[in-house]
């Protein structure tokens, strides 16, 4: 074997090695990236979920909060409305005139009350009223009505406490997965580049001639 036959075949065993080692190397850093890159498409996919759901449950917080406010206050206004009435259309000998006066300042001052257990209390005193209004068919009637719309009300401003700065929750839970979100993410992105890069690069060395004179580098 001459020496020009033995060199051109070192060389190719040379060029040989170094596709194989490149490859290697390919393949190593892919199976590090993809280990880390899928703890962290599961973190990112989680906190996409809960900055979804604590956005979506806020804001079902919120339009709830209006409607039970709105509500509350139509139920007021519709005791107050009805007790009206009583005037025009029950025979004023039927009805006690001071009790209705009370009853109506109670509906008044229970309008603009904020808090809970205040509510409760002229609430209370208010049905207490109602129960002293009479036997009359008329009365009885009229008051019945009364008391629906006082207790639906009460209902409704018992469930606004119990959700009564629950957005602010949500909130901070939103704001919490964001915060996460951004720390995790620009890794996220340079793993997801890099594997993509190290993969075609992977693809191109094992399509490559064992014998091919041209060689090109590989960066990690």
């Amino acid at each position: 074997m001459s020496e020009s036959t033995q060199n051109n075949e070192v060389s190719i065993l040379d060029k040989n090695e170094l596709i194989k080692n490149v490859i290697t190397k390919h393949k190593r850093l892919l199976e590090e990236y993809n280990k880390e890159f899928s703890g962290l498409e599961e973190k990112v996919k989680a906190l996409n979920e809960k900055i979804e759901s604590s956005k979506k449950d806020k804001e079902d917080v919120l339009s709830r909060t209006e409607l039970l406010k709105e509500k509350r206050q139509q139920l007021y206004h519709q005791a107050e409305n009805i007790l009206e009435e009583m005037f025009d259309i029950i025979d004023e000998k039927l009805l006690d005139n001071k009790l209705m006066h009370g009853i109506n300042d109670d509906i008044t001052k229970v309008k603009r009350v904020i808090n809970i257990d205040e509510e409760k209390k002229i609430v209370d005193e208010l049905l207490n009223k109602l129960n002293g209004m009479g036997t009359h068919e008329d009365v009885q009637k009229a008051v019945q009505q009364i008391r629906t719309r006082v207790n639906e009300a009460i209902i409704s401003s018992t469930e606004l406490a119990s959700i009564f700065g629950t957005e602010k929750n949500f909130e901070n839970a939103f704001q919490k997965a964001r915060d996460e979100l951004k720390e995790v993410s620009p890794r996220h992105g340079w793993l997801d580049n890099r594997i993509k890069s190290h993969n075609e690069a992977l693809e191109y060395w094992e399509k490559l001639p064992s014998s091919e004179e041209n060689t090109q580098g590989a960066n990690a």
